[in-house]
């Protein structure tokens, strides 16, 4: 911010900007949550999943890693690797049972820990009939810090719900 700005003006921007910023939230929020169908329906991604990725991309190791889903459309989605930071983003409902996602992340130099990439995993998937699972094809983008393209890598992921089990 400009040395000249005063401290006066400073507070009344960072109020507008954070009430621009809320107001957005609460529209995007609204709009998704419209969006988003009854969980015990089978129009609903949301609870909690363990998700195995596996890439086609030859020299791609998968993993399983934890994700969570919430009914108003939001994702966090662990990474495979301390490399990666989690990621979050959306789902909607495309279909009878077929749900489209978009997640975006960060990567990282495990030496100095800057970030050295940003990935953006884009998903299409199918809910099974008794809501336990969802699998469907993936495409991951790594782009390097500047925007530019590093590697396309494409697989299909497979997700089993973490349910309630009871105390012995």
């Amino acid at each position: 911010m400009p040395r000249f700005v005063s401290k006066c003006s400073r507070k009344a921007l960072t109020t507008i900007t954070s009430l621009i910023i809320m107001t957005a939230m609460l529209a995007g929020w609204n709009a998704t949550a419209a969006a988003q169908a009854d969980q015990k329906s089978g129009q609903s991604l949301a609870g909690a999943w363990n998700v195995k990725i596996e890439f086609d991309t030859p020299g791609i190791e998968g993993c399983t890693a934890p994700g969570v889903i919430s009914a108003d459309g939001g994702i966090v989605a662990a990474g495979c690797s301390l490399a990666e930071s989690p990621g979050y983003g959306q789902w909607v409902r495309t279909g009878n049972g077929t749900f489209a996602s978009t997640f975006i992340g960060q990567g990282f130099d495990l030496a100095t820990g800057a970030i050295n990439s940003t990935y953006k995993v884009r998903a299409r998937v199918t809910l099974s009939p008794d809501l336990q699972q969802f699998s469907g094809p993936f495409v991951t983008d790594v782009f390097a810090p500047d925007g530019t393209l590093l590697i396309t890598a494409t697989g299909t992921v497979t997700a089993d719900r973490v349910t309630v089990e009871p105390l012995p």
